[in-house]
């Protein structure tokens, strides 16, 4: 996020050297602004967060501080008061503190050679991803590809759900990350059912379970229905059909019988 963005919305900007700690959310309140950029895809918001700040080395009592900071939106679910999150401490000046959002739910320094996953591109408009071995995403390869949706550098996934639905294996999934990538179902297929041309289409990824097979994470895109946006966050579970054939891309959330409780 380059110098101008971050004077025009007053976000905090990167901290030098910062000293890696956590703090606890008390507030949360949104500006009403977005911002588009590589590190944080696209339409994050900017929240104002009052945080209560665990000093460098722990030595001390938590002190409170505002700041302001844009959020990916696979994180926003999970930003919510009472929530710990890791930060950054400028050594210099305590007070500035920004969010280090490689440590929240970051994936395995192991990688995809420890038992993780690794998608590599197929043909022109793919796009590569990778899990590591407890099927967490890369950030930066959630964001690249939600970027790369919204750009049309990558292709919109356009199969049919109600077909895999009807000849696909059934199981459930958790929800790793769920991101909406700006689109509605009009965007990408103005002759869909009339009563989904106004549902938002959001990036997922899952940890996918289905009988006689371990599970394996999956990455697409996916329309979600309006009465249910607010019920699709990380960790909830949702009933999938999947193409075991293409298995960490050919996915169909099935939303009669979703969320599962």
């Amino acid at each position: 996020m380059g110098f101008l963005m971050r004077k025009l919305t007053g976000t905090t900007g990167p901290i030098n050297n910062g000293v890696p700690s956590d703090a606890l959310i008390e507030s949360i309140a949104d500006t009403g602004m977005t911002m588009t950029s590589p590190s944080v895809g696209p339409n994050a918001p900017v929240y104002k967060l009052g945080l209560q700040v665990t000093p460098i080395g722990g030595a001390g009592d938590p002190y409170r501080v505002e700041i302001k900071e844009t959020i990916p939106r696979i994180f926003v679910p999970m930003i919510l008061p009472g929530a710990r999150i890791g930060v950054l401490i400028d050594p210099t000046d305590p007070t500035k503190v920004g969010a280090d959002f490689s440590r929240f739910n970051a994936p395995s320094e192991a990688g995809a050679g420890a038992g993780g996953v690794s998608m590599t591109p197929a043909g022109p408009g793919g796009f590569s991803m990778n899990f590591d071995a407890s099927g967490q995403p890369s950030m930066a390869d959630v964001s690249a590809v939600a970027s790369g949706v919204v750009s049309g550098q990558v292709n919109t996934i356009k199969g049919s759900a109600d077909k895999l639905l009807a000849t696909g294996t059934h199981g459930t999934a958790i929800v790793t990350t769920a991101m909406p990538l700006g689109k509605t179902v009009r965007d990408i297929n103005p002759a869909a059912d009339p009563s989904r041309l106004n549902d938002p289409v959001w990036l997922f990824t899952l940890e996918v379970t289905v009988a006689g097979e371990a599970p394996f994470p999956a990455v697409f895109g996916h329309r979600v229905p309006l009465a249910k946006v607010a019920s699709v966050a990380p960790g909830v579970k949702l009933a999938v059909a999947v193409d075991l054939s293409d298995r960490n891309q050919e996915v169909a959330i099935d939303w009669d019988r979703s969320p599962i409780a």
